[in-house]
């Protein structure tokens, strides 16, 4: 089965330049799979000749706004585009009620049903979605506010291997979820900040490129895609050689590429010219 994951924006807190704040699409064979919905996600959507009403499933890993505050549009706008088909949206407790009160409160509805999964726990690791393509397990992040990050496991039409995807962000140093993301064949990892930001990533809770390479180590992953990158980096490669020398197969999402999800570590290839 094909798996591979569009990244729609890999920025952390503003949308400055070619980075555009969190959102990406995982596909698993043609099953799509919509992580944190930014502002402007889905503009990034129909940039990247993605189809809007194909996706069924949103997994929201917390409710800041750089993460969360393109929801609200996003499932407007399938509404607006004659949606009847339901959407399940995984999402800390919370977002429900932000999401019903913004509709109730600028007169606006949706006419298709939202089958919300609300997460409210703070320990161990829990399936909050499952299908045939796929399961989804969620467990909790060391954040400012409830966080959770997600392992989706591939479920395969014979017997070749799973693949495994994770993602985490934002999310502190916190060796407790080495179990939950052990032996990904990627893992997208927040990358804040430089190693010199390392007591302001504490403060903040977020990481450096060092301890997200250190991370990828130790829980002994394929490859490490970092993402969720200061707008003080213009420049990456500083970020990217220091999560290198902790763990050598790292590289950087950019906006609007593509990374293929395999037992063999692969390349970014350019979405903008293909149908997804």
């Amino acid at each position: 089965m094909h798996m591979f994951v569009t990244i729609l924006g890999s920025g952390a807190a503003l949308p400055i330049g070619a980075r555009r704040c969190s959102a990406q699409v995982l596909n698993i064979g043609g099953f799509k799979l919509l992580i944190d919905c930014a502002e402007a996600t889905q503009d990034r959507i129909r940039y990247n000749h993605l189809k809007l009403q194909s996706i069924n499933t949103i997994a929201i890993s917390h409710l800041h706004g750089d993460h969360f505050f393109g929801l609200p549009g996003l499932l407007s706008t399938m509404h607006l585009c004659g949606r009847t088909e339901a959407v399940t949206v995984v999402a800390p407790k919370g977002a429900r009620q932000v999401i019903e009160t913004t509709f109730e409160l600028t007169g606006n509805h949706i006419g298709f049903a939202v089958e919300w999964v609300e997460m409210d726990f703070d320990e161990d690791c829990r399936r909050v979605f499952e299908n045939q393509r796929c399961t989804v397990d969620a467990f909790p992040l060391d954040h400012s506010v409830p966080d959770y990050g997600f392992r989706i496991t591939e479920r395969p039409r014979n017997a070749a291997a799973p693949l495994v995807y994770a993602y985490c962000c934002d999310t502190a140093y916190d060796e407790r979820i080495l179990p939950h993301i052990a032996g990904a064949d990627l893992l997208c990892l927040e990358c804040t900040f430089s190693n010199e930001y390392e007591r302001l990533a504490a403060e903040r809770k977020h990481l450096t490129a060092g301890q997200a390479g250190r991370m990828a180590r130790l829980a002994g992953v394929r490859q490490l895609l970092l993402t969720h990158i200061s707008a003080r980096f213009r420049e990456p490669d500083l970020l990217l050689s220091q999560a290198r020398e902790e763990f050598p197969n790292t590289i950087i999402a950019a906006d609007n590429q593509r990374y293929d999800i395999s037992h063999t570590p692969t390349q970014p290839t350019d979405t903008t010219a293909d149908e997804k």
